[in-house]
């Protein structure tokens, strides 16, 4: 497994399982607009279709995710 930088997207499913499984905290972002953070947390599950942070699913079309490593 491994993590990618600070600040890089995630896009892969590998992406997203390896910030699940080490707990590594994750941005979201909206994708189209100029928007600053809308959360921050922790990957609770994904499918190809959404990514579940703060108990609230996120589209994986209409946001961006953000590696946060070092975020506590």
């Amino acid at each position: 497994m491994y993590v990618t930088k600070d600040g890089d997207f995630l896009k892969t499913d590998k992406d997203f399982e390896a910030h699940q499984h080490l707990l590594t905290a994750v941005d979201v972002e909206y994708l189209t607009e100029d928007v600053a953070v809308l959360t921050t947390g922790f990957i609770q599950e994904f499918t190809d279709e959404i990514v579940k942070i703060n108990n609230h699913p996120y589209n994986r079309k209409e946001h961006l995710f953000v590696s946060r490593p070092f975020f506590k």
